[in-house]
């Protein structure tokens, strides 16, 4: 009985060395792990001791090296204004916190509601915490509670969708407009 345990112990030693071996064959190192892993994650982003923005995502992986923590998997974003008040929520795909800088980019079908009642919809979107604003250069769609919708690509606002420009506009608004009667 001992002799099969030693032998049965003996193989798997070797089976885990030569696996460590092709790893390393294969270009692998430490590196290409993340440090950190989590699943059902929450990032609070803070600026001067208030809460600015809340990040929840189904998983987190950390690299340190990289100060970035991506988000993977329905990614959702709360932002706060100065008085601490929500005022848009953010979704996407997947987003990376840089812990440098404390911004956001999310990847993805990404869709912001504000509480206003405007929504953005577009593939990629950056926001810069030092301004509190957010921006793509991608293809856009925005929607205002009037139900006007407009298109463009490239966008720039602040994150609760209230000061907003759009580049290369197209679209339609109902404001103003008559039957011609």
């Amino acid at each position: 009985m001992k002799a099969a345990l030693i032998l049965l112990l003996s193989m798997l030693a070797v089976t885990a060395c030569q696996r460590s071996g092709v790893a390393k064959q294969r270009g692998q190192s430490r590196d290409m792990f993340p440090d950190q892993e989590s699943w059902v994650s929450e990032v609070i982003i803070t600026k001067e001791g208030r809460r600015v923005a809340q990040a929840n995502s189904d998983r987190m992986i950390k690299y340190d090296k990289q100060n970035l923590a991506h988000l993977l998997g329905n990614v959702a974003v709360d932002f706060y204004n100065g008085e601490g008040r929500h005022v848009s929520r953010l979704y996407a795909d997947s987003a990376d916190v840089d812990f440098l800088t404390n911004n956001l980019s999310a990847y993805g079908n990404v869709r912001v509601f504000s509480d206003s009642g405007h929504v953005l919809l577009t593939k990629t979107l950056t926001w810069r915490n030092e301004y509190d604003m957010i921006s793509t250069r991608d293809s856009i769609m925005f929607a205002s509670p009037q139900l006007d919708t407009l298109y463009g690509i490239g966008f720039e606002s602040d994150v609760d969708l209230t000061h907003w420009k759009i580049y290369q506009p197209t679209g339609v608004m109902g404001a103003g407009l008559s039957d011609g009667s």
